[in-house]
């Protein structure tokens, strides 16, 4: 099991100063190499248990075991540099920079963080700049084709894409890191029916072709079955229900307590 999730337990005070436990003994899994779908209805606790995983929430108790490392208390650069990648419920292009330079800053690399490095090692960082702008293009042509109009936009800055556009290559810029999960919140949030059927398929080859674990959270249910393995519903702050999607999504109690049906 690449992820394991156990017995994660987070509370708040309300405004009257009682506690309330938005998730309360959370246990889940995640295979190496599946598609895992994590869905829940509004407040439910979904993007916190993302925090949690990556290392942006400190105050649970419980433990978090990635590819058998415990991930308690490490910080988010760490944890991503250990193989964990991220795309943010309100992730995009980086703004003020371009295509391009967004893919190379998503590299790893940690040589720039060295204050010298550059100045006296230039060859060396002029040959690692033009590798990761062949990384660049390799990425888009495995995931957009040969002959896809981003290869023909790379200097463009990002506020010149769309917003699905923006969806579609922050999914992208992924795989300019060595990550082997990656955490997804909610992918198709605001895109529209026609990139939706490209993410799809982007999130399938990253899993079938690129081999990345995948982890998602994600309201469009339609897309949860023709993407996910596995699926798990979180309810009243425990996962209670989990197993193949569609013996999960048409479960009664899933459907009457989260589909309303």
């Amino acid at each position: 099991m690449l992820l394991e999730v156990k017995d994660i337990k987070l509370s708040f005070t309300n405004g009257h100063n009682e506690p309330f436990n938005l998730l309360d003994g959370v246990d889940l899994r995640v295979e190496s190499g599946k598609i895992t779908a994590l869905v829940g209805g509004n407040g439910t606790g979904k993007t916190t248990l993302f925090n949690i995983i990556s290392g942006f929430e400190k105050a649970y108790t419980g433990d978090v075991v990635f590819a058998g490392n415990h991930l308690n208390r490490i910080p988010p650069y760490k944890i991503s540099r250990m193989g964990i990648g991220r795309l943010f419920q309100d992730g995009q292009l980086w703004e003020g920079l371009t295509l391009m330079e967004n893919l190379k800053a998503a590299s790893e690399d940690e040589t720039c963080e060295q204050p010298f490095y550059p100045l006296v090692r230039k060859h060396k960082v002029r040959e690692m700049e033009q590798g990761k702008e062949v990384r660049a293009r390799q990425v888009l042509s495995r995931l957009f084709g040969a002959d896809c109009q981003y290869l023909k936009r790379l200097d463009e800055e990002a506020s010149s894409f769309s917003y699905g556009e923006q969806r579609l290559l922050s999914l992208a810029r992924l795989l300019m890191g060595n990550y082997r999960l990656l955490l997804l919140d909610e992918p198709t949030s605001g895109v529209n029916p026609v990139l939706i059927r490209t993410i799809e398929r982007i999130i399938k080859d990253m899993a079938e072709k690129e081999g990345k674990t995948i982890f998602l959270i994600e309201h469009d249910m339609p897309f949860v079955r023709k993407v996910a393995d596995t699926c798990a519903f979180l309810n009243d702050g425990v996962i209670s229900k989990w197993g193949p999607t569609a013996e999960v999504l048409d479960d009664p109690v899933v459907r009457n307590s989260y589909l309303g049906l």
